[in-house]
């Protein structure tokens, strides 16, 4: 998506000249030319992909950019996650990027501001994805891991690198289980302490160092000869779609535990509700959770990719320019 009548693109797909970045997952972080970004998004994008120029926008500091006033606020998704507001023509504008309402202990919390127009995620947009309280899922996890290591077997925790798996790190390090954690998370952890979070009882992982301790790794090695190789193990994956029948099978996991850096149904809809826009574009998730906002009396649709521009009211879409005659 690009803001018509400037340079800036946010989270664009595709390498561009200037591309606001809302965080650093790679499905919204490409490599680019310069980017927009918050401090902790910058450090996470260079680590991950390497240098390039980069515009910092501290979180809540307004900006011009070429004909469009820009604010990044927090999203709450991952630490340094952001939204951003355009302001053009007297006409506010909020991309959401990935967002959370529920508190955490490794991301800034949200914020929320009123807008014209709302381009909002929605991945877990249907009423079957209402997750359960935070203490609710802090006790399944440590539940899992006490059973297992009760029994004389490896906790093996999966979970993505970069966001989730610190979570992770947080909630167990602080509760006094002792953590044996991949490489490839740590690498991540150490821009978390940089920014002040700090991790207790964390240890660089060592396959002969697993007594009495958590493996924490990502989900891409669940197949891998490092957890094959632990001769006792019990599996659990930390994951929003840990709600879907069947998702031990899909993980090939013994527990599911619906730990999420995404807003469930019930924060999208509380979203909406506090944003007050006039008109709302959904992207990726469900396309039914659309009709759930139309039937809130909100004009909403879903945003698809198209070959030519159409016009819609005063915003005229394309495959990848946004907002015109604002």
């Amino acid at each position: 998506m690009r803001i018509q009548g400037t340079d800036l693109w946010l989270d664009a797909n595709r390498k561009k000249d200037f591309c606001f970045v809302s965080h650093a997952h790679i499905d919204h972080a490409k490599r680019h030319k310069k980017i927009l970004a918050t401090p902790q998004t910058a450090k996470f994008y260079q680590h991950r992909l390497g240098e390039t120029e980069t515009r910092i926008l501290e979180f809540n500091q307004p900006k011009r950019i070429k004909g469009a006033k820009v604010e990044l606020f927090p999203s709450g998704h991952i630490l340094g996650a952001s939204q951003i507001l355009v302001e053009k023509g007297g006409v506010r504008m909020v991309y959401t990027g990935d967002f959370k309402l529920r508190g955490c202990l490794t991301a800034e919390r949200i914020q929320i501001k009123k807008c014209d127009i709302l381009i909002m995620e929605s991945t877990f947009g249907l009423p079957d994805y209402v997750f359960p309280p935070r203490k609710e899922i802090i006790k399944k996890l440590t539940g899992f891991v006490k059973k297992t290591l009760s029994q004389n077997q490896t906790p093996v925790v999966l979970a993505y690198s970069l966001g989730k798996a610190q979570e992770a790190m947080k909630i167990l390090g602080n509760l006094g289980f002792k953590l044996s954690v991949h490489s490839s998370i740590l690498k991540l952890a150490s821009v978390y302490q940089r920014f002040g979070i700090k991790f207790k009882n964390c240890y660089r992982y060592y396959s002969r160092d697993l007594k009495g301790k958590v493996l924490l790794t990502p989900p891409w090695l669940r197949n891998s000869k490092m957890i094959n190789n632990i001769p006792k193990k019990r599996i659990a994956m930390l994951t929003g779609w840990a709600l879907d029948p069947g998702a031990k099978g899909t993980y090939g996991a013994d527990e599911v535990i619906p730990l999420s850096d995404h807003a469930d149904f019930w924060e999208l809809t509380q979203y909406v509700k506090k944003a007050s826009p006039q008109k709302i574009y959904t992207l990726h998730g469900f396309t039914e959770f659309v009709s759930h906002l139309r039937a809130l009396g909100y004009d909403a649709e879903r945003l698809e990719p198209k070959a030519k521009p159409y016009k819609l009211g005063k915003e005229l879409l394309s495959n990848y320019d946004l907002f015109s005659n604002l």
